[in-house]
């Protein structure tokens, strides 16, 4: 169809039109020169490394928080249930809930181990095991399932109210 001129700066006459077909290309000016040699603003920020190969770092968490939001769940749901299902679905769900927390101790020292971070104190996962299992028994005795069961409501109200004011 035509002459093949680089679409990201095609040469043009002074008017900002293209030249017409078979008239020569016009010769570059003093301003066109200045303009290929002077920087573009994008080009100083260009980046040196590409994202994809710029690692991201590993980031520790931000306390226990985790560990005591699974043993609240965890004195709800059983605590909850504890009327209703016999004393040996309680034991497996103590059983199963000590297995968690030891399982999530494990991993905890294995991305210690595994980014060099230093060790954190390993007492919280024994507290929130022992203490979670004695606080389901001591609150199904004193008080009873369906005490515990609207005790869990209200406080899981609570957190969500508190979650949407944070946004």
């Amino acid at each position: 169809m035509g002459r093949s001129t680089p679409v990201s700066n095609p040469p043009q006459y002074p008017g900002g039109h293209l030249p017409p077909e078979g008239e020569p290309d016009p010769e570059p000016t003093d301003d066109h020169r200045k303009q290929d040699h002077t920087p573009l603003d994008t080009e100083r920020f260009r980046r040196t490394t590409p994202a994809r190969l710029r690692p991201i770092p590993a980031r520790r968490s931000g306390g226990y928080w985790r560990l005591l939001a699974g043993a609240t769940t965890y004195v709800m749901v059983v605590g909850g249930m504890a009327d209703y299902a016999d004393a040996g679905a309680r034991g497996a769900a103590h059983v199963l809930f000590w297995s968690l927390i030891v399982l999530a101790m494990l991993v905890t020292a294995s991305r210690e181990r595994k980014h060099g971070w230093e060790s954190r104190p390993r007492w919280p996962y024994a507290v929130a095991a022992l203490g979670g299992a004695a606080l389901v028994e001591v609150l199904v005795l004193l008080v009873g399932s369906p005490v515990i069961i609207t005790g869990s409501l209200i406080l899981l109200g609570f957190v969500a109210f508190v979650l949407m004011l944070a946004g």
